[in-house]
């Protein structure tokens, strides 16, 4: 990657990754214990954070897919899974569920115990190659969430079809294309939906038209309006995120 890619790789990925205050509690226990006491070892796992938007609108854009993550559960609290910029790694599912999160949780539909094994098997065989940055879904030494979890299904002695659509000339697998899986089953699910997720940040949203608002009135123009949304903006992130996380900062960390 030459040095201009390297610059728009780095600034896109701060935008994607802004922290946004949103009404979206963070995961109850009840929650937490309803997923635990739904999942199975080779269940798929959908999840998108409300708090990161810009996620879910890249997501949304390319894809029409309202989860933006996926990942496989192991069994014992822990699953595995491809991501930036850990690579494949085991993760705690309940250190995971920490935050404002929205899940669903798929039973794909298995022929035999022995492919969910393969399955399984497969994703263990993965555990500490890199992240895939280009998005490669057949790449067999880095993987995304999804390339993941599409390989792994078709490692098993009895393959299944999963969903894959060409995005700027490259096949592609988004975490929704799960869902569409022959025999699949919901078996816990939070019910996620881009623009109900979008309205979560609705008082972020409201402060910033109003800003843009007065200062249009008061400098009486358009540029003074723009000012005015842009400051209004920024000041209800940081407000909520200090109120939300306790960091008066845009990544909430």
């Amino acid at each position: 990657m030459n040095q201009a890619n390297s610059i728009k790789a780095t600034i896109g990925a701060a935008l994607l990754n802004i922290r946004v205050p949103t009404t979206t509690p963070p995961v109850s226990e009840e929650r937490i214990k309803q997923i635990e006491q739904s999942i199975q070892p080779g269940d798929i796992i959908l999840e998108t954070d409300n708090a990161y938007p810009e996620w879910q609108r890249l997501e949304y854009l390319a894809y029409r897919s309202a989860h933006t993550h996926a990942c496989m559960y192991e069994g014992n609290g822990v699953f595995i899974e491809a991501t930036s910029p850990g690579g494949v790694m085991r993760t705690e599912l309940r250190e995971y569920l920490e935050g404002r999160k929205i899940i669903t949780v798929l039973r794909p539909a298995y022929a035999t115990p022995q492919d969910r094994d393969a399955a399984l098997d497969f994703h263990r065989a993965q555990l500490g190659k890199p992240y895939n940055d280009t998005f490669d879904l057949y790449s067999t030494s880095s993987y995304t969430c999804t390339a993941l979890e599409y390989q792994s299904l078709q490692a098993m002695p009895n393959k299944m079809e999963v969903p894959v659509r060409k995005f700027f000339g490259h096949d592609e697998v988004a975490p929704d294309f799960f869902m569409e899986m022959k025999g699949v089953t919901k078996v816990y699910d939070d019910g996620s939906s881009f623009w109900k997720n979008q309205f979560t940040h609705w008082p972020v949203a409201l402060t910033a038209i109003g800003g843009g608002v007065a200062a249009g009135i008061a400098g009486g123009g358009a540029l003074a309006g723009l000012g005015g949304f842009a400051a209004a903006l920024t000041g209800a992130i940081l407000v909520g995120n200090k109120i939300q996380t306790g960091h008066f900062n845009f990544s909430g960390l």
